[in-house]
């Protein structure tokens, strides 16, 4: 999910796609953070529930516009699962793919 986010982003940057495009891809993203376990006592469990709740999911075909990604609280509660996850010593890794 981080991997897409970061990629689409990259993409508007370097010119590759428009932001309509951006935008689907951000929307798939919030659907793929829509399906991860989010409930019970870990820390890993507890920061993707914060980024549920900063980038609610969008419906595919809502045609809505995505919030919350990419804003501050979105990178600290990425950090917060970055933290988590390497202290449980499998660290958070994205794919960058796009640029020239």
């Amino acid at each position: 999910m981080l991997t897409i986010v970061e990629n689409a982003e990259l993409g508007l940057a370097s010119g590759r796609m428009e932001d309509q495009e951006r935008d689907g891809w951000f929307g798939l993203a919030t659907r793929v953070l829509d399906r991860l376990p989010s409930t019970g006592e870990s820390a890993v469990q507890t920061a993707i529930g914060e980024l549920q709740e900063i980038a609610p999911v969008i419906p595919a075909g809502a045609g809505a516009d995505p919030t919350g990604l990419r804003s501050p609280e979105w990178y600290d509660a990425q950090g917060a699962l970055s933290t988590a996850c390497e202290e449980l010593g499998a660290p958070l890794a994205i794919s960058v793919f796009t640029g020239g």
